[in-house]
């Protein structure tokens, strides 16, 4: 099969496992929908396709949110910007979506404390620390040091 027909052949097959996983969130199946991914992801890793496996794992980290785990998302976000650098593709949505997790898991933090579940507190701001803009790097370390004495 000639190069050119192989790559379309990958991108139909890629589609189709996208629109597979969709469907399986549309219908709350969110189980069977993380497989089709997985499955996608370990198609574009085996043929060293950033793009595609940046694609795939923004939506993986899509998933990660509708599911609630924010942190997963926020791992699997910074993954797929990665990705996509290495692919040399847009980055904004990316940078994007990983800010807002990034975003998302801090007010969870905030939120953690308000409670007094000081340990939660403590997982959701080291968690993303290595997320953090560099603007916010001082304060989120002193949260984290004062959380460490409580």
């Amino acid at each position: 099969m000639e190069e050119s027909a192989l790559a379309k052949q990958v991108a139909d097959d890629l589609k189709n496992i996208i629109a597979a996983s969709i469907n399986c969130i549309r219908e709350g199946n969110y189980q069977l929908s993380h497989e089709y991914l997985n499955q996608a992801l370990s198609l574009t890793e085996l043929i060293d396709y950033h793009a595609g496996s940046a694609m795939v794992l923004h939506n993986l980290a899509n998933l990660y949110t509708l599911k609630g785990d924010n942190i997963e998302a926020m791992k699997t976000a910074a993954l797929a910007l990665k990705k996509a650098q290495a692919a040399s593709i847009a980055v904004l949505p990316y940078q994007q979506l990983l800010h807002s997790l990034y975003l998302a898991v801090q007010k969870e933090g905030v939120e953690y404390v308000k409670s007094k579940n000081y340990v939660q507190a403590l997982n959701s701001f080291e968690q993303s620390l290595p997320y953090a803009p560099q603007e916010k790097r001082t304060w989120l370390e002193k949260q984290i040091t004062l959380l460490r004495r409580v």
